[in-house]
């Protein structure tokens, strides 16, 4: 008693001083400075927030509890750290600022419907001022204790507001056994940078996870939590509440947070939420705490975040959420603005030489083998993303064999060949019997043989149009539906083959007919075949050997095609100038190329940039698990293969640039190659 009575006295007359010493500033009143509420009231907790005034604090040791009803037994209350301050009355002391969340456990096995319940607690101002212990007391309205799930037959709710989902729900029917709760929803998160978090939710089997039940908050003195950017939610209609908006299998939440500045930190983050399972039974909400490591952060703020998710994701979100003539124009539109990448340059010289291969040609002639390749090619990426949804499977992986590599390089140096005039490709004349009522006997530009490799290519340069056709192909996995993500990837297709439709339009005009110029075109077109074929071939040998081979074929390019070209074209000063001058330009590109090589690199399009970033090898899902344990830093996990085109430009374009590499210095940088796509790599692709 004499401890209390002396410590009221400090407070007391500190009380005093402070106030006489604050001439101008004027204190506020106590439940302005500190403002209690309940945030929420479940079967085995209540959620107790205090949104603190700026310039104000509360003590972490003045929060008590004195609760004693003997129905409800109250436990320890959950408290998250504090910033540690030395005060001149209890020394070193834990306070908080802005908002501080506490949880308390409390057991009600009697179900009482509710409860008186007590808390104190105690802050001051910065200034110096401190109130005096406040207390209060509230009545709370306890939930009905539900079981883990509640079977279909009984309506979930009963006091907690639940959504209503019976035996009369039109997903109804009697299921034997479902999962625990701690097993239906999986939730996690990490730091994306000092501001930005990635919450994951993962839904079992035939269970969803309501959007409007998702909340997130900061447990940590001085961190708070801001936007939250969810993906497109699937729409299901609940007799009783309408259109809700839910999320199977997982999902992956972008979050804000706003924060002083200073050292990493470790956030206390909870979650809540509730779900059901498909058949109408449901969950009672869920709470879960996590730790999250957070790196240094620079200054204060809540960061602008704008959806961080991946291209294909966006993708696939957008084809959720639009109808489907929205959709199919959508990815037209993707298709026509790669028709402006790279992605579609190797298919010009294949259909260009699939045309010119039987001399003259109509302009409809031309038109209608162009068509049958863009529609081959269409086909083939509708047929291989609708398959690859359906299944799960990685069917460009799959294809990307080094077996497979080799064989379709063989075929375009065969075509390259053709193109130089030493052989006319054509169906072997057993074949072409057979096929003459289909084909008309046709060779080189047969519809067959059009169509074949307009399948082919598209299979072999599928990677290079990697997020559209991933979207549709996560649409069509996530959703079952294989028409609208089949309608798009067919759309996309044609998009994207609408120059090569352009280039058989205007073969009877544009391009030369049989004679010197056509062998001179011929034989560029058969050069770039062969590019093509030590593109492919880059995927599965070392960088600098791909970059030496780019190299020769440049040089020798320089000699032979000059000397070809001067030969077959009627000799003229400009023809000749413009033909040294693309000599001259080869012999420069092939030195260069070789140079490059000699130094170790392996980029064609950047000969002299060294790709100098150290990642960290990770080969199975153990071996990331014990990476992570060994470092508290932020994780960038990259994914590499030798077939995939992007991964390599990633080296290239991306890697390689310093700014880059310094702002990566504070993370844990780790590479999971997944060229082979063994088991392990399959394991830990199905983790992300």
């Amino acid at each position: 008693m004499k401890k209390i009575a002396l410590l009221s006295v400090f407070f007391i007359i500190g009380f005093v001083h402070s106030t006489m010493a604050l001439e101008q500033e004027e204190l506020l009143d106590v439940d302005d400075a500190f403002a209690p509420e309940i945030l929420s009231v479940a079967t085995d907790k209540v959620k107790l927030r205090f949104k603190i005034a700026d310039k104000y604090y509360l003590y972490k040791h003045a929060f008590k509890f004195p609760n004693d009803d003997s129905a409800v037994k109250f436990g320890q209350a959950i408290i998250p750290d504090g910033d540690k301050k030395e005060d001149e009355f209890f020394g070193e002391v834990e306070t908080y600022h802005h908002q501080i969340d506490i949880t308390i456990p409390f057991d009600n096995s009697e179900a009482v419907n509710t409860t008186q319940f007590k808390y104190r607690y105690q802050g001051c101002a910065e200034a110096g001022v401190c109130y005096p212990p406040q207390t209060q007391t509230v009545t709370l309205a306890l939930p009905v204790a539900q079981d883990s799930v509640l079977h279909s037959n009984s309506a979930l709710g009963g006091n907690s507001g639940g959504l209503g989902l019976g035996a009369d729900s039109q997903w109804g029917g009697q299921v034997d056994a479902v999962l625990p709760e701690d097993q239906a929803f999986t939730f996690e998160a990490i730091a994306m940078g000092a501001n930005v978090l990635s919450a994951r939710f993962t839904m079992g089997d035939n269970i969803y996870l309501y959007k409007d039940k998702v909340k997130l908050s900061s447990l940590t003195a001085g961190i708070d939590i801001g936007q939250m950017t969810f993906p497109q939610a699937q729409i299901k209609s609940d007799p009783h509440f309408g259109d809700v908006e839910v999320f199977f299998k997982q999902i992956e939440v972008a979050v804000d947070i706003g924060r002083k500045a200073g050292s990493p930190q470790k956030l206390q983050l909870q979650a809540e939420f509730q779900g059901c399972v498909n058949e109408g039974i449901c969950y009672p909400p869920s709470t879960r705490l996590i730790s999250v490591d957070l790196p240094a952060m620079d200054g204060r703020s809540l960061s602008k975040h704008t959806e961080q998710i991946s291209e294909q994701d966006q993708i696939q979100q957008e084809l959720a959420a639009n109808s489907w003539w929205k959709t199919i124009l959508r990815f037209f539109g993707f298709g026509l603005l790669l028709a402006l990448t790279p992605c579609i340059f190797p298919m010009i010289p294949i259909l260009s030489g699939l045309i010119m291969g039987q001399g003259d040609i109509t302009r409809s002639r031309a038109f209608m083998l162009s068509l049958i390749y863009v529609l081959a090619m269409a086909l083939a990426y509708t047929a291989a993303g609708v398959i690859a949804g359906l299944l799960g499977a990685n069917i460009q992986a799959a294809l990307q064999k080094p077996w497979i590599i080799i064989t379709f390089s063989l075929v375009f140096v065969a075509l390259a060949m053709s193109m130089f005039g030493y052989y006319d490709l054509q169906l072997p004349a057993s074949w072409q019997n057979k096929l003459s009522n289909i084909s008309n006997k046709q060779k080189s530009g047969s519809y067959i043989g059009v169509g074949v490799m307009g399948f082919l290519s598209a299979i072999i340069v599928g990677p290079c149009v990697a997020p559209p056709l991933a979207g549709a192909v996560l649409y069509i996995s996530n959703t079952g539906d294989p028409v609208v993500g089949g309608f798009a990837l067919f759309a996309m297709s044609i998009g994207m083959g609408m120059p090569l439709l352009l280039i058989g339009a205007s073969a009877g005009k544009w391009m030369p007919r049989s004679g010197g110029w056509m062998n001179v075109v011929k034989s560029f077109f058969g050069i770039a075949l062969l590019a093509m074929a030590i593109w492919f071939l880059s995927r599965i040998i070392p960088g600098p050997v791909s970059l030496t081979l780019f190299g020769i074929l440049a040089l020798l390019s320089a000699i032979f095609w000059y000397r070809y070209a001067i030969k077959n074209v009627a000799k003229s000063g400009k023809l000749t100038f413009v033909f040294l001058l693309f000599k001259l330009a080869l012999i420069v590109i092939g030195a260069v190329e070789i140079m490059g090589a000699i130094q170790g690199n392996s980029d064609p399009m950047h000969p002299f940039t060294k790709h100098e970033m150290k990642f960290q090898l990770v080969k199975s899902y153990a071996d990331l698990q014990q990476a992570l344990k060994q470092s508290d830093k932020v994780v960038l996990l990259d994914f590499y293969a030798d077939w995939c085109v992007e991964c390599k430009h990633m080296e290239g374009a991306t890697y390689s640039q310093a700014a880059v590499q310094k702002e990566l210095e504070n993370f844990l940088v780790l590479k999971a190659d997944v060229t082979k796509q063994d088991d392990l790599d399959r394991a830990l692709m199905k983790k992300f």
